[in-house]
C-alpha cells in the first residue's frame, strides 16, 4: 500500500481537545500582542513597529549588527518617531543584560534628549519628526566583553508602552586609539617638485585665474589666505561640533592637530599640495591608507609611486556651474581677468579678504570675486584634505567589521565608504569615493551643507568602534 493511501482513524474526543489547545493558544497570543484583543483580555499593549528603534554610533541597524564595540565610549541612540517624550525622559527604561554572565544593569536617567531629524544620520525616515536620545557609554557603566541583550520600554503619558531590543557585540579594546594624540597633520604647500625656486601650489593657482607668473607677490598673498581657509575646513571636519553621532561631549580622549608648518616635537604624518597628478588619471590626492595610523611619520610626498594632492586637478570640474560661476571672472577663456592683470590688484588691496568673508561691506566688486574664489577653492581643497587625512589616519579599511567598517575592497571603491550589501553610499559622505562626489558637494555647497565623517567613520577616529586585526 502507498503511504498516500494510509487511513489513521481519529476519535472526537480527540479532535475536542486539539480544538481547545489551539483555542487556549490564540486566545494567550491576542493576549500578549499589539491587537485589541490584548486590553480586553488583561494583557498589556505594547508598540513594536519602530516607532522607539535602538541604534549604535549613529548608523541604521543593518550596519551595526556587525560592529565590534569596546567596553566604552561608542554611542547608544533611542529614536522617537512621531512621539511625545516629556524633557526628563520620564518613563524611559533601558535594560542591559550580559548573556555570559546574566548581570543586568538598569538605566533610567542618563540619556540626553536631542531634537533632530536625522539629516545628518544614515537613518532617513522622511516626513515624520524624529527625537533623539544619546548616551555615550562611560568606564563606570562597568561593561564586560561579550553578547549584551539591550532593552528600551517607553512609557508615555497615556500608558501606551513602546518597545524595542536587540543584542550587542562587546571586545575589549585591542592596542592604541587609531589617532594619538601627538599625532600631526602636516600639510605641505612649499613642496617644489620642478625645483624652479617657487611652490608647485602657486602655479597650481593660475589654472583658476588665482594668480600670474608675472606677480609672484601677490601669488603668495592668495595662496596663504587659502591654505588658511582649507585648514579650517579639515579642523571642522574633525571636531566634536560637527560629531555626526552627536554625543554632546565637548572634548574627546583621543585628538590629532593640523598644520601648514612642521612642527619637529610630533609625530608628523607629512602631505605635500602642490602639482599635477603624475599618474595622469586627474586624481586630486593619492595618500596610502594607514590602517589605525600605525606609521605617524609617513611621507606623501613622492612622484614614484605618485603620493600626495594635487590641487591642479579640480580642473576636471571645469563644468560645474559653481565652477564656472566662481572662477569665470579670473579667466582669460572666460573674459575675466587674472589676479595681477586687473589694475586695481596689489598687495594691500588682495590681503585679509577671507576675514571678511562674513560681508562684502567696504568691498570693490574686484575683490568680492575674488574673494568668493579663495572661498570655494579654499572650501573644496579642505575637504579633499581632510579626506585625504582620514586615509593616513586609518579610513576607511576593507571589508566589514569587525575587520573593516563597510570600505571598498578593489576600484574606486578601496578604502571609500559602502554601505552592508557592499555599494557605494548614497549619502554624501567625506570618505566616499571621489568620483562619487561633485564639485558644489565639496565646496560644502551641497544639499547637505559641508562634508562631513559618516557616524561610523567618526566613531572610529574616536576610537568607539573595534577595528581586528585582519590577520
Amino acid at each position: 500500500m502507498s503511504p498516500s493511501s494510509t487511513r489513521f482513524p481519529i476519535s472526537g474526543a480527540a479532535i475536542a481537545v486539539f480544538v481547545g489547545l489551539v483555542g487556549g493558544l490564540v486566545i494567550l497570543a491576542l493576549a500578549a500582542s499589539d491587537s485589541p484583543f490584548a486590553d480586553r483580555f488583561g494583557g498589556p499593549r505594547i508598540d513594536r513597529s519602530g516607532r522607539l528603534s535602538i541604534h549604535l554610533n549613529g548608523v541604521s541597524q543593518r550596519m551595526s549588527r556587525d560592529i565590534f564595540l569596546p567596553t566604552k565610549g561608542w554611542v547608544m541612540q533611542l529614536q522617537f518617531i512621531d512621539l511625545s517624550i516629556p524633557q526628563d525622559l520620564e518613563g524611559l527604561v533601558v535594560i542591559l543584560r550580559s548573556e555570559r554572565t546574566g548581570a543586568t544593569i538598569e538605566i533610567q536617567d542618563r540619556f540626553l534628549l536631542q531634537a533632530g531629524n536625522g539629516a545628518h544620520h544614515e537613518i532617513t525616515i522622511q516626513d515624520q519628526p524624529i527625537q533623539l536620545a544619546s548616551l555615550t557609554v562611560p568606564r563606570n557603566l562597568g561593561l564586560a566583553a561579550g553578547l549584551l541583550s539591550v532593552r528600551v520600554i517607553f512609557t508615555d503619558a497615556s500608558g501606551n508602552i513602546f518597545e524595542d531590543s536587540r543584542r550587542i557585540r562587546i571586545r575589549s579594546p585591542l592596542g592604541l586609539p587609531p589617532i594619538s594624540v601627538r599625532q600631526v597633520i602636516h600639510f605641505d604647500f612649499e613642496i617644489d617638485h620642478d625645483d624652479d625656486g617657487l611652490p608647485d601650489f602657486w602655479k597650481d593657482l593660475e589654472l583658476f585665474g588665482l594668480a600670474s607668473a608675472e606677480h609672484p607677490e601677490l601669488a603668495r598673498v592668495i595662496a596663504n589666505q587659502i591654505e588658511s581657509r582649507a585648514l579650517l575646513r579639515v579642523e571642522a571636519a574633525y571636531t566634536a561640533e560637527h560629531d555626526p553621532n552627536r554625543t554632546g561631549q565637548a572634548r574627546d580622549p583621543v585628538r590629532v592637530r593640523f598644520r601648514a608648518t612642521e612642527d619637529p616635537s610630533a609625530l608628523t604624518t607629512r602631505i605635500c599640495i602642490g602639482g599635477s597628478d603624475p599618474t595622469k588619471n586627474h586624481l586630486v590626492g593619492h595618500v596610502r591608507l594607514d590602517p589605525q595610523n600605525e606609521d605617524k611619520t609617513s611621507q606623501e610626498c613622492a612622484r614614484e609611486p605618485a603620493a600626495g594632492l594635487f590641487p591642479a586637478e579640480l580642473e576636471t570640474y571645469r563644468d560645474s556651474a559653481l565652477y564656472r560661476e566662481t572662477f569665470g571672472p579670473l579667466l582669460a577663456g572666460s573674459g575675466g581677468q587674472a589676479v595681477g592683470q586687473h589694475p586695481d590688484d596689489s598687495v594691500a588691496s588682495l590681503s585679509n579678504l577671507q576675514d571678511r568673508d562674513r560681508g562684502s561691506e567696504g568691498l570693490s566688486r574686484r575683490q568680492v570675486k575674488i574673494l568668493r574664489a579663495i572661498t570655494i577653492f579654499g572650501d573644496a581643497l579642505g575637504s579633499i584634505m581632510a579626506h585625504e587625512a582620514g586615509h593616513a589616519l586609518g579610513l576607511v579599511p576593507e571589508g566589514r567589521p569587525s575587520v573593516g567598517l563597510f570600505g571598498g575592497e578593489t576600484g574606486g571603491d578601496y578604502a571609500h565608504n559602502i554601505d552592508a550589501l557592499g555599494e557605494s553610499q548614497p549619502t554624501a559622505w567625506l570618505m566616499n569615493a571621489g568620483e562619487d562626489l561633485n564639485f558644489e558637494q565639496l565646496a560644502g555647497l551641497g544639499k547637505a551643507g559641508p562634508l562631513q565623517f559618516r557616524p561610523l567613520n567618526y566613531a572610529y577616529l574616536r576610537d568607539r568602534v573595534i577595528v581586528t586585526d585582519k590577520r
